[in-house]
This record gives C-alpha cells, structure tokens and sequence, in this order.
C-alpha cells in the first residue's frame, strides 16, 4: 500500500495524555532518525505520483503570484490541500492575464518531489458555461440548453 499524500510529525510527549505515564520512551534520536526515513520513502512515492502527471492537462485554481517571487505564480489541483500539499507552478501563463481565484487549464510540464510545474493551455472565456474556465461535458450543455428561459 502507499500513500499518494503523507505528512508524518514526530511524537511529543504530554502531561496530559495517557501515554504521557508509560515507560520505555522513545529516544528523541530515534524519533528523528523514523521521521526521515518515512518522508524519504514518501518523498520518492510522491515524485513517482507526480511524474505520472506530466503530460496531463488538468483544472487547477490559480492562486496568486508565487511568495518565492512575482514572476512566477502558483496554482493547485483540486487534489493539493492549501498550506499542507505541494503547488502548480506556471511556468506559462498564455496570453492571457492571470486573476487570483480563476479555474484554468495546466498541461504538467515537470515533476517535483511535491510541487508541479506547468503551461496554461486555455483562454478565459472561451467556454459555454458562463463565469467557468473550464468547458463542461456536453450532457450538461445539452441539459442547460433545453431549460426554459426566466
């Protein structure tokens, strides 16, 4: 079994736990040394999951430009949780401008242990649903389209 997402933290022992009263402690080097191997275990499960990704053109929410730098802004999948998961770097916006909080399409160019980088392949406003930045199955356009008029 593995993990596609894992965040391990090392043990700290508290008053006020039932734990707190049991003997044969774990040594804080040992607690350190189990950390590091299981993030370099997940480390590679990651970037292998990622790698798997390149080539797809996938949703993301675009975020804002990157705190590392202006010139380059973040994204993330509907799969990346916000301050926990890695990112989707674009490293091409298009010609189109970038707005924080649009839904856009990204080709994943490049793999990283956690983050992605990536092109947007979309144009803003190119789609049948309004206010959307990505196109909708057609069944739902079929379904849109045969609701009477307000």
């Amino acid at each position: 079994a593995q993990f596609d997402r894992l965040g391990v933290f090392s043990y700290s022992d508290e008053d006020s736990s039932a734990s707190f009263a049991l003997d044969a402690k774990v040594g804080a080097r040992d607690i350190y040394d189990r950390k590091r191997k299981l993030m370099a275990i997940q480390r590679k499960i990651s970037r292998a999951h990622n790698r798997a990704l390149v080539g797809r053109e996938l949703p993301v929410l675009v975020e804002g430009p990157s705190p590392d730098s202006d010139l380059v802004w973040q994204a993330r999948l509907t799969t990346q949780a916000p301050g926990i998961d890695g990112v989707c770097y674009i490293s091409d916006p298009g010609e189109s401008p970038l707005e924080a909080g649009q839904i856009r399409r990204m080709r994943i160019t490049k793999a990283h242990d956690y983050d992605l980088t990536g092109e947007l392949t979309d144009v803003p406003g190119d789609f049948a649903v309004p206010g959307s930045l990505i196109a909708p199955p057609p069944a739902l356009v079929q379904i849109r389209s045969a609701l009477p008029a307000r």
